[in-house]
């Protein structure tokens, strides 16, 4: 299992190793994204089991936190990132080489809850 990037000095280097852009330089907003990014992360989760965490702060935080919340917690700050950094068009990029970013988008909604490839029968 993993734990939630953090801004904090301490968790700088592992968060720009995997994300190399992090706005560091501004903790305040980058621990901002962060926790953004977490929390809809973990409110997009599935319901846990009851012996599964603990409710706090309003959101029932999952332990051990599961890698692919983690990854997709980054994935989702850089998401958000980008879409703060859109031109008036909502690309980002520069000629042909543009694209829109899309917060929460199909591909971190699937990280977080993966298919499971079993029919749902009601």
């Amino acid at each position: 299992m993993a734990e939630w990037y953090t801004a904090t000095p301490e968790g700088s280097d592992r968060l720009l190793a995997a994300w190399p852009d992090a706005p560091i330089e501004n903790e305040e907003l980058c621990a901002s994204i962060l926790e953004v990014a977490q929390g809809q992360v973990v409110a997009y989760a599935p319901e846990p089991t009851a012996d599964a965490g603990e409710w706090v702060d309003g959101y029932f935080i999952v332990s051990p936190v599961p890698t692919r919340y983690v990854y997709a917690q980054l994935q989702q700050a850089i998401n958000l990132w980008n879409a703060g950094r859109v031109s008036s068009a909502g690309d980002l990029g520069d000629g042909g080489f543009t694209f829109t970013p899309r917060p929460l988008d199909k591909t971190i909604r699937q990280i977080i809850r993966p298919v499971d490839g079993k029919p749902h029968v009601l």
